[in-house]
């Protein structure tokens, strides 16, 4: 049983994540709750790293800039990347 505190949903965006030492990569999200999302990245991460994370939504018409702090909680390999699942911070 799934123990999730919030229902995912299929949200494909191109993410910019930051880490720690101000590296930065581009990924492609595959889902996203009001707690997290998951990714996938052609790099590993460390879990429990602090990152920034920056995508665009549309509300009501607009397209808006989120920046949000996240920690990695899990990486999974995944045919030739990783799936990152991270958690929000703010």
């Amino acid at each position: 049983m799934e123990k999730r505190q919030h229902r995912r949903i299929p949200f494909r965006r191109t993410v910019h994540l930051v880490n720690h030492r101000g590296d930065e990569q581009v990924l492609e999200s595959s889902d996203f709750s009001l707690s997290g999302m998951a990714m996938v990245s052609q790099r590993p991460a460390q879990v429990g790293e602090k990152v920034r994370l920056r995508f665009r939504v549309n509300t009501l018409g607009e397209s808006r800039e989120l920046n949000l702090q996240a920690e990695i909680r899990h990486v999974d390999p995944a045919a030739n990347n990783f799936r990152l699942g991270v958690s929000f911070l703010n």
